[in-house]
């Protein structure tokens, strides 16, 4: 069984869900939470999570169903796309779009808002290259390279439609899905999400950029592709706002810090965590196709 540890905590993963062979290391963004998708627990998980993302300030009981509509679909959408693993961010947006300084019109101020982020495994049989998965991307949207902690990897965003977990009306949204191809095997990483949030697309873009970078094997001698760099006289990096850098040996680093006052606080620091292989037998689970968006 796959575990993620952070801490010296694990968590078990869904064990249905196609995962490699080998240990993968990654960093995570700390603010959001991993999706329960266990049928037995889930529902109970979101409750929590909403009561603690909020800050027992309760929520209208239409937005709250709403809420728990979009909990609900995206559990379904999880299990049947075999993620490994899923984070999601839950918050209010703010009355000032942060990107922009500009008002949000007065239906979205202080709306609760979510955010997810999948990551899947695709198995190919076939050796795993960037020059494969180029060819099997989409002709729409936008393709750009990206460096990996394993190698060259691709970001593939399109603009769509669609109707959200949870929602009864189609939106439009931005859907981002980073393609990490493994060297010397068949697998691929898939990391997926969306942003129906203009003003939050390019944050959300750089949080998955920064993911990707730090995405690597487990037992590589070689640190994160980026995050906090050490001092020349060896001293922790100060963050990007100045402040003393924490302790790299507890897993974290800092990142720019954001003003907004709700869900855009999600882009900040990051945690190390430990993707443990799974079963030898796993080379012939189910391909999970492109994951989630």
């Amino acid at each position: 069984m796959s575990t993620i540890g952070e801490l010296g905590e694990t968590l078990a993963l869904d064990p249905n869900a196609p995962r490699p062979p080998f240990p993968l290391a990654l960093r995570l963004p700390s603010a959001w939470s991993i999706l329960d998708t266990n049928p037995q627990t889930w529902e109970r998980s979101a409750e929590r999570m909403i009561d603690t993302t909020f800050h027992g300030s309760r929520l209208p009981a239409g937005e709250r169903r709403q809420v728990m509509g979009f909990f609900e679909q995206l559990v379904a959408d999880c299990q049947r796309a075999g993620a490994s693993v899923s984070l999601i961010l839950v918050g209010r947006l703010a009355d000032t779009a942060a990107e922009s300084g500009t008002s949000r019109p007065a239906r979205q101020r202080g709306r609760a808002a979510s955010l997810g982020l999948h990551l899947a495994f695709r198995n190919d049989n076939q050796p795993a290259t960037v020059g494969r998965i180029r060819d099997q991307l989409p002709r729409t949207g936008t393709i750009t390279d990206l460096q990996s902690g394993v190698g060259p990897a691709l970001l593939h965003a399109e603009r769509t439609t669609m109707v959200p977990p949870g929602a009864s009306e189609v939106v439009a949204l931005t859907s981002l899905q980073a393609y990490i191809p493994i060297p010397d095997t068949s697998w691929t990483a898939i990391f997926a999400s969306a942003s129906a949030f203009p003003e939050l697309t390019p944050a959300l873009q750089q949080l998955l950029t920064e993911v990707v970078a730090d995405f690597r094997l487990a037992d590589s001698d070689t640190g994160p592709a980026s995050g906090a760099d050490a001092a020349a006289d060896g001293s922790p990096a100060a963050g990007a706002d100045g402040s003393p850098a924490p302790d790299e040996s507890a897993g974290y680093e800092r990142r720019d810090t954001r003003k907004g006052p709700g869900i855009e606080r999600g882009f900040t620091t990051f945690v190390q965590r430990r993707l443990t292989g799974g079963q030898p037998d796993a080379d012939n689970r189910a391909d999970p196709g492109q994951g989630q968006r």
